[in-house]
């Protein structure tokens, strides 16, 4: 059975590639972006410190 939700890029219109058009989609994008990389940070180093045992006191 194939999953219906996966496509490979040349399944993908043209546009799907290109810049956003104005500045502000692309400051959209850019804070998206940083804020689920700070969010991936965080859950990994979550994993971490609860795997290793690590006890941080605020």
């Amino acid at each position: 059975m194939q999953n219906s939700a996966r496509r490979s890029a040349k399944e993908l219109p043209a546009e799907f590639f290109l810049p956003p058009k104005t500045d502000s989609e692309l400051w959209r994008e850019t804070a998206k972006l940083l804020a689920g990389s700070v969010a991936y940070m965080v859950v990994l180093a979550a994993i971490v410190l609860n795997t290793r045992g690590i006890v941080v006191h605020l």
